[in-house]
């Protein structure tokens, strides 16, 4: 190999490893404002009960109180989530950037189910999307969707789901009807 052939193999060899080197500053840049809002995340939380999908099943978070319906913002569109048969499972109360699913007071549905817990799997996926792109630079780290489940036991009394896009509410609508139907079936062996 002549030495000309070399020096410009080597050349090229050192610009791949500087733009590689570029691309990583970026996402090391990206990565510590994702950081930064998760610590903020977790100062804010540390003064209210968080439940996340791992904790739910073991024991979960202490029980809430759900907001009761009369109090609940009238700019809420409520969305029954039923069987096919018509009996009320759950309802959703959607609002601009934000989602509450109640389950039915005459329901006990488990946290612990795979179907439950297939809906907290889906919202967490969602949650990731936007921490990509807050790394990205393409979302602000305050409009990545969170969520709380709120419970009594292993008994679910509400999901409460914040910064929800306005993309994502069909998705989870149809996720959501699926999780429940698929818990009362299991429920009632139908």
């Amino acid at each position: 190999m002549e030495e000309g052939e070399r020096a410009r193999r080597i050349a090229r060899l050192r610009e791949i490893i500087v733009k590689r080197i570029e691309e990583l500053e970026v996402e090391l840049s990206g990565l510590r404002e994702v950081l930064r809002f998760v610590d903020e995340l977790l100062k804010e939380l540390s003064f209210r009960e968080l439940s996340l999908p791992e904790e739910v099943g073991e024991g979960g978070p202490r029980p809430q109180e759900a907001m009761p319906e009369e109090q609940r913002p009238p700019e809420e569109k409520v969305v029954p989530l039923t069987t096919v048969e018509g009996v009320l499972l759950a309802k959703m109360y959607m609002a601009p950037g934000r989602v509450r699913i109640v389950p039915a007071e005459d329901k006990n549905f488990h946290a612990s189910s795979r179907p439950f817990q297939y809906l907290l799997r889906q919202l967490k996926g969602v949650q990731d999307r936007d921490a990509s792109l807050v790394a990205e630079g393409l979302l602000s780290p305050d409009e990545v969707t969170s969520f709380n489940v709120i419970t009594d036991g292993d008994i679910v009394r509400e999901v409460v789901i914040k910064n929800v896009k306005p993309k994502d509410v069909r998705k989870l609508k149809s996720i959501a009807r699926w999780a429940f139907r698929t818990m009362w079936q299991q429920m009632t062996g139908s």
